[in-house]
């Protein structure tokens, strides 16, 4: 079971990355993690319009609803990601509960089931498409395959919505509210995948959900 929700946030997660310049296919996964963080290295953007808040939202793929909640402060500085994944076989549970942490290059992803996790520094991309979309340009639209389609509302929100295009395999539509995205549609490496965001609290959130939980065993 754990097996089928990690392939599943890996398909989300190569749906962000899914912008990659033409003809990197050959440098390989690191390569594009790599230009991706100085991307969002180099950004000095905040990543959410609004200083804190909450967000709801909806991810589909392979016939797999999972939901979130995104708790937000400090402009996005702190992040904390609750993600569940409810799924049951044969009448047997296998619901799954996640939390992810961030706090600065600080992050936490705990497995809320099992009560382990990992703590690791990495470099934060701006958003999940690691473009800032604050400073857009016709050459950074090329360079990501990207195709902005103009001014939609989207939940009462000024957004934009864009297009792309990397392969014959992957075309997602984004809906994007500044940096933060609002909505996802289309299909990766072939499988049809949505997201979609179901409200916004603009609220600040609870301060505990920002500290870690005790009693989670972290692997070294």
């Amino acid at each position: 079971m754990k097996k089928i929700t990690s392939y599943l946030l890996l398909a989300f997660l190569l749906i962000g990355c899914s912008g990659e310049k033409k003809g990197n296919e050959s440098r390989g996964e690191g390569s594009l993690v790599n230009e991706l963080q100085t991307v969002g290295k180099e950004a000095d953007s905040r990543r959410y319009p609004i200083e804190r808040g909450i967000i709801h939202a909806t991810n589909e793929a392979m016939g797999v609803e999972m939901t979130m909640v995104t708790y937000f402060d400090k402009w996005g500085e702190w992040e904390a990601i609750e993600t569940t994944v409810p799924m049951e076989i044969f009448g047997t549970n296998y619901t799954s509960r996640t939390l992810e942490i961030i706090k600065g290059d600080d992050h936490w992803k705990i497995d809320l089931e099992e009560k382990t996790g990992e703590h690791f520094k990495q470099s934060r991309v701006i958003n999940q498409l690691g473009v800032d979309m604050d400073k857009l340009s016709e050459e950074v639209l090329g360079k990501f395959d990207m195709e902005d389609l103009g001014e939609v509302d989207f939940l009462g929100y000024k957004c934009r919505r864009m297009r792309m295009k990397s392969d014959m395999s992957t075309a997602m539509d984004y809906v994007m509210w500044g940096n933060v995205m609002m909505q996802m549609e289309g299909e990766a490496m072939g499988i049809p995948t949505s997201m979609r965001v179901t409200s916004v609290e603009e609220t600040t959130p609870p301060r505990e959900v920002f500290d870690v939980p005790e009693g989670i065993d972290f692997i070294e």
